[in-house]
């Protein structure tokens, strides 16, 4: 029975979660109202509240949910560069599969550059993200490979990944698997 119960719960946070996608990627973060979102979804407010403390929160489950770290099958003992094309080959795929929630992802964006308490959050979670990152990378990379160390690399990579994301999301038809690679590559 409480597996049934926690299998309810989780396709009503699933519905929910597409549902913000859609309404925010549509109208952006502050113009989506949770009656649009419960409606969307074919629920009422009460069911989002009911999963979910407020609108902030459901805003970060779904970020949480469709753009987690780009994790590529890097391969122990190929170069770096051989490495840095496995990850512009997965960034890529990635960009595709993430476009449709590009303007959710945008629209989240513009929340973090203007909410203090995001902006800190978002700081204490990515810097654990890098540090655990950068200490799986060293294990594939040996750390005297790479061109800085792990953790800044990390970094860099991730600022990379973003700004081609958000390149591609703008002018698909620019950036290819190509350009993708070959930015990582450089790196190497």
């Amino acid at each position: 029975m409480h597996n049934q119960v926690e299998g309810k719960r989780s396709r009503t946070k699933k519905k929910l979660i597409d549902a913000a996608a859609a309404v925010i990627g549509e109208k952006g973060f502050d113009r989506a109202s949770l009656e649009e979102i419960a409606a969307r979804a074919g629920m009422t407010r009460g069911a989002v509240y009911g999963n979910f403390k407020n609108k902030d929160e459901l805003f970060l489950a779904l970020i949480a949910t469709v753009w987690k770290p780009i994790m590529p099958p890097l391969k122990p003992g190929a170069s770096l560069k051989q490495q840095m094309r496995i990850l512009g080959k997965a960034v890529a795929s990635e960009a595709q599969a993430r476009r449709p929630y590009a303007a959710a992802a945008a629209a989240f964006q513009l929340y973090a550059i203007t909410h203090k308490q995001t902006r800190s959050t978002l700081t204490k979670k990515n810097a654990a993200i890098y540090k655990w990152i950068a200490t799986e990378l060293v294990k594939v990379i040996p750390a005297s490979l790479l061109p800085m160390p792990a953790e800044r690399f990390v970094c860099v990579l991730d600022i990379m990944v973003t700004g081609l994301l958000f390149t591609y999301f703008q002018t698909p038809d620019l950036i290819t698997e190509e350009i993708f690679v070959s930015a990582f590559e450089a790196l190497a």
